[in-house]
C-alpha cells in the first residue's frame, strides 16, 4: 500500500511542476505611453518600470500585436493604437525576452485593425489572387519571423491571424464560422492562408505553440469554427485562444459552455483567453451586458471579475491562458500632470475603460495583483495522505474542482488517475 501511494505521489507531482500555465497582458502600446512620459506607480504610489513590476506580480507571459503596414491604416486606427510595424515590435519583443517572459505574436495579416467585422487585405497584397495570397502570407510570416530570430525576440506562441471568427484577408478568405462563405470567400482559400502561415512558422520557429484566435460575438459559432477546422488536416494548431469580454460576450456560464464543449470536441488543444478585461469606473463601450449588479464599476469589482474568472478557468483542465488587454493605458504624466490637464498631448483616442493602472495617478488597481492567482494556484496546498485520499477531485496540474467533473479527461481522485469518457 505504502508503496503504491508513494507512485501516485511521485505521478501527480511529476504532473503538477510539467503543467505550465501561463499569465499577462497584451502590452503592445507600452512603448508609445513610455514615450510619451507615462509614470506607471504601484498600489503605495511608487514608481515602477512596468515590464520588472509586471514580473515582481508574477505574470510570466506578454503579448504583442503585428500590423503589416500600420502606416497605410487611417488616422483614426492609427490614434486607437494600429501602429506596431515589424521594426516595433523586434524592440519590444526582445525588451519582452531579455525580462524573461514567453513571447506571445499576433499577427494580424492586415495594415490596420481585424476582427470578426473587418479583415482587409494589406494594400499592398490587394491585386494578387488567392493562390498568390496563400504563398505571399507564408512568405511574409517566413520573414518576419528570421527577423524576429535575428533581433533576439523569438517568439513562444505565435497568432497566425487576430479574431479570425469570420477569416481573414478578405474578401477571398471571408467565411461564416458553421461553414460556408459569402459571394467571394472560401473555406478552402482562408485554410489556405492559414496552412501557409502555420508552415512558416514551424519552418522558423519549432519550438513555438501555433493560436488559432477567434472571439465570442456569437458564443455559439466558437465551437462550430473549430470543428470546420478539424476538416483542413493541414490547419495543425497547438491552442484554441479565445477573446473574452463579459461587456460584449455574456456572463460566465456562457464562456463555461463554450470551453466545455471546446474540451470535449478537441480534447489535444490547449485553450488560451488570450483577450480579456472589464472597466474600473465606466462600462467598455457600446456594452451589450450590464454586470453592474454582479461587478460594480469599480476597482474593487473590477478585482472580483478578475478573481471570478480565474475560478471559473480553474474547473477546465485544458486551461492554460489569460492575457488582459491593453492593461499599459494610463494618461498619468502625460495628460493628467502636476495636478492638472493638458490634453495638447492627446495621442490616443478616448478611454480604456478596462486598463489595470489608474488612468489619472498611474497606480496599479488591484486586480493587476489578483491575476498571478491564476498561475500560483494548484488546489493541493500539502500533499500528504489525507490529501490525496479524501473525497475531492483534482485535475492533473492540481486545481482541486467544486464537485465530480462531467467533461472528458484524466483526473486525480482518492490518490488515483481517473479517466472520465
Amino acid at each position: 500500500m505504502k508503496n503504491t501511494l508513494l507512485l501516485t505521489l511521485c505521478l501527480v507531482l511529476t504532473t503538477m511542476v510539467s503543467a505550465q500555465k501561463y499569465v499577462g497582458g497584451d502590452i503592445s502600446m507600452l512603448p508609445k505611453f513610455q514615450e510619451q512620459g507615462a509614470i506607471y506607480n504601484n498600489q503605495d504610489g511608487q514608481a515602477v518600470q512596468p515590464l520588472a513590476f509586471f514580473k515582481e506580480q508574477g505574470w510570466n507571459a506578454m503579448r504583442v500585436r503585428l500590423f503589416v503596414d500600420p502606416s497605410k491604416a487611417s488616422a483614426e486606427d492609427r490614434k486607437e493604437g494600429a501602429i506596431q510595424d515589424l521594426a516595433y515590435v523586434k524592440s519590444l519583443g526582445k525588451q519582452i525576452k531579455d525580462a524573461g517572459f514567453q513571447f506571445m505574436l499576433d499577427f494580424h495579416y492586415s495594415d490596420t485593425w481585424t476582427d470578426p467585422g473587418q479583415h482587409a487585405t494589406p494594400a499592398e497584397w490587394k491585386s494578387l489572387t488567392a493562390e498568390q495570397l496563400a504563398a505571399k502570407i507564408g512568405e511574409y510570416t517566413k520573414e518576419c519571423l528570421q527577423e524576429m530570430k535575428q533581433a533576439g525576440a523569438e517568439p513562444d506562441f505565435i497568432q497566425t491571424g487576430n479574431e479570425i471568427t469570420t477569416g481573414m484577408l478578405w474578401p477571398t478568405g471571408k467565411i461564416y464560422a458553421g461553414g460556408g462563405a459569402p459571394s467571394g470567400g472560401s473555406w478552402n482559400h482562408f485554410a489556405a492562408y492559414l496552412s501557409s502561415a502555420i508552415k512558416a512558422c514551424r519552418e522558423e520557429c519549432p519550438q513555438a505553440k501555433i493560436v488559432i484566435h477567434t472571439e465570442m460575438h456569437a458564443p455559439a459559432d466558437v465551437p462550430k469554427f473549430y470543428n470546420q477546422l478539424k476538416k483542413y488536416s493541414d490547419v495543425a494548431y497547438d491552442i484554441i485562444g479565445l477573446s473574452y469580454y463579459p461587456d460584449y460576450h455574456g456572463n460566465l456560464s456562457v464562456l463555461n459552455t463554450a470551453l466545455t464543449t471546446l474540451e470535449a470536441d478537441h480534447p489535444d488543444k490547449q485553450i488560451m483567453i488570450v483577450e480579456t478585461g472589464y472597466g474600473f469606473q465606466w462600462q467598455l463601450s457600446d456594452a451589450k451586458y450590464n454586470f453592474t449588479s454582479t461587478w460594480p464599476l469599480s476597482e474593487s469589482g473590477q478585482k472580483q471579475f478578475t478573481t471570478d474568472l480565474i475560478a471559473a478557468l480553474q474547473t477546465h483542465p485544458n486551461v492554460n491562458g489569460i492575457f488582459w488587454w491593453y492593461p499599459e493605458y494610463t494618461l498619468n504624466n502625460i495628460v493628467f500632470k502636476d495636478g492638472g490637464e493638458d490634453w495638447s498631448k492627446d495621442f490616443t483616442s478616448g478611454y480604456w475603460n478596462a486598463a489595470l493602472f489608474h488612468y489619472k495617478t498611474g497606480k496599479a488597481l488591484k486586480a493587476l495583483y489578483e491575476l498571478k492567482n491564476f498561475v500560483n494556484s494548484t488546489g493541493i496546498d500539502v500533499v500528504n495522505r489525507e490529501t490525496i485520499t479524501d473525497s475531492h477531485w483534482f485535475t492533473l496540474d492540481g486545481r482541486r474542482l467544486s464537485a465530480q467533473p462531467t467533461q472528458k479527461g484524466i483526473y486525480i481522485h482518492q490518490g488515483k488517475k481517473v479517466i472520465v469518457k
